[in-house]
C-alpha cells in the first residue's frame, strides 16, 4: 500500500496538471475570440516581397497569415524596413526610393493574395471593425527614418502611402536622430531635422517609435511629442544591460507620457541565457517586470519576429496564444490579458489621431 500510494498521488497530480492546462488553452482560445489582439512590430514585409533573398541572416518563416489565424492574432504592425547606409545626397535618394518601392511592393503582396481575409488598416476604427469582421489587419510602419531622407515633404508623402508609425532610426545615427547602438552621439538626441519629423507625425497623426533610439533621443521624444509614443519592441535593460532595451527611468517616462511598450520575443532582448534555455516565460518576465513597475495599460507585445525573435516553444506567430496561456498561468486576470493584447495600444493610437491637426 505504501508503494501504491505514490504511484496514486503521482497520477492524481498528473491528471489534474492536465486538465489545468486544457482549462487554460480553453480559456485562452476564448479570450483571442473576444480580445483585440495585435503584435506591434515584425519583419514579415522583406522576405514577402523577396523570398529569395540572402541579404539577412535572421531565421526566417515566422511570420504569415495563416499563422496568425491559428495564432488568434487579430493584427499586425508590419515593418518596411532599410538598414542605416551612406548619407549624401544621392544615398539619402535611394534610400527614400527603396521606401516608396518596397511598401507598394508589400500593399500589392497583401491586396493581390489575401484580399478575402487581411485588410489593411489607417484608422484606429479600422483595425476594430477588421477584427469584428473576422479579418487580419495590417497596419505599416516604417523602421529606420533614414527613408525619409531630409526633406519634410516626405514624410506626409509615406502617411498618404499608408505609413501610420515610424521607427525613427536603426543601428546607426540617421539625419534625424541618435541610435541606441553603433551612435557616435552626433545630434545629442533629436537633430533639428528630427524635431521637425516628431512635429509633422504629430500634425498628420503618425505613432513615433522609440526602439533602437539612444536614451537622449528618447528623453527628447517624450519632452516634444504632443501625443503618447511607444516603443514598438525594446526589452527591460534590468533583465538584459544593452543600449536596445528600456532603463526603468525610460519606462516611467513612456508611462507618464500615455505611451506603450511592446516587450519582444528574441534572446537578443531577453536573456544571456543560450536560447535553448529560453522559453515564453522569459518574455512573460520582461512583461511582469514592466507591468509591476508602470501598470498593466502601458504594455503590449512587439515580438519582433522574422528579425531575429522566436524561442523553443514561440517558434513563429502561430504560437501567440503561448503568452496568454503563461499570464494565465500567473494568475493574470482577464483585463490584464485585454490590455496587454491591444487595449492599450489602440488607446495610444486614438490619442495620436485625436492629437492630430484636423
Amino acid at each position: 500500500m505504501k508503494k501504491i500510494l505514490p504511484l496514486v498521488l503521482l497520477f492524481i497530480s498528473v491528471s489534474v496538471f492536465g486538465q489545468d492546462e486544457a482549462a487554460i488553452a480553453a480559456k485562452a482560445d476564448s479570450l483571442h475570440k473576444v480580445f483585440f489582439t495585435i503584435d506591434t512590430h515584425n519583419d514579415y514585409a522583406i522576405f514577402a516581397c523577396h523570398p529569395d533573398s540572402e541579404d539577412y541572416s535572421v531565421e526566417k518563416g515566422q511570420v504569415s497569415f495563416p499563422m496568425m489565424v491559428e495564432g488568434g492574432l487579430d493584427a499586425g504592425v508590419f515593418a518596411i524596413y532599410m538598414g542605416q547606409a551612406g548619407r549624401s545626397q544621392d544615398s539619402l535618394q535611394l534610400a527614400v526610393e527603396y521606401g516608396v518601392r518596397e511598401l507598394t511592393l508589400f500593399k500589392e503582396f497583401v491586396q493581390k493574395n489575401f484580399s478575402d481575409y487581411v485588410e489593411i488598416a489607417y484608422t484606429s476604427e479600422d483595425l476594430l471593425r477588421i477584427k469584428k469582421e473576422g479579418k487580419r489587419a495590417v497596419l505599416l510602419s516604417l523602421e529606420n527614418a533614414y527613408m525619409l531622407g531630409n526633406d519634410i515633404k516626405n514624410v506626409e508623402m509615406f502617411y498618404n502611402l499608408g505609413i501610420r508609425l515610424i521607427t525613427l532610426c536603426h543601428f546607426g545615427d540617421n539625419d534625424v536622430c541618435d541610435s541606441a547602438n553603433g551612435s557616435k552621439d552626433e545630434w545629442g538626441g533629436l537633430s533639428p531635422f528630427g524635431v521637425e519629423v516628431v512635429k509633422e507625425m504629430n500634425r498628420l497623426g503618425m505613432i513615433v517609435d522609440l526602439s533602437h533610439c539612444s536614451r537622449t533621443t528618447v528623453y527628447d521624444c517624450i519632452k516634444l511629442s504632443k501625443a503618447p509614443v511607444v516603443a514598438s519592441h525594446s526589452g527591460v535593460y534590468n533583465y538584459k544591460a544593452i543600449p536596445r532595451n528600456l532603463t526603468d527611468p525610460e519606462m516611467l517616462k513612456i508611462a507618464e507620457k500615455g505611451g506603450y511598450i511592446g516587450l519582444p520575443a528574441g534572446r537578443y532582448f531577453l536573456s544571456h541565457k543560450p536560447k535553448k534555455e529560453l522559453s515564453v516565460a522569459n518574455i512573460i518576465d520582461h512583461v511582469d517586470y514592466v507591468k509591476n513597475l508602470i501598470g498593466k495599460e502601458y504594455i503590449g507585445i512587439g515580438t519582433d519576429f522574422d528579425g531575429g525573435a522566436g524561442l523553443p516553444g514561440f517558434e513563429n506567430m502561430s504560437k501567440m496564444k503561448e503568452l496568454t496561456k503563461e499570464m494565465l498561468r500567473r494568475g493574470y486576470t482577464d483585463e490584464e490579458i485585454e490590455h496587454f493584447w491591444g487595449k492599450n495600444f489602440i488607446r495610444v493610437f486614438k490619442a495620436v489621431e485625436e492629437a492630430a491637426e484636423k
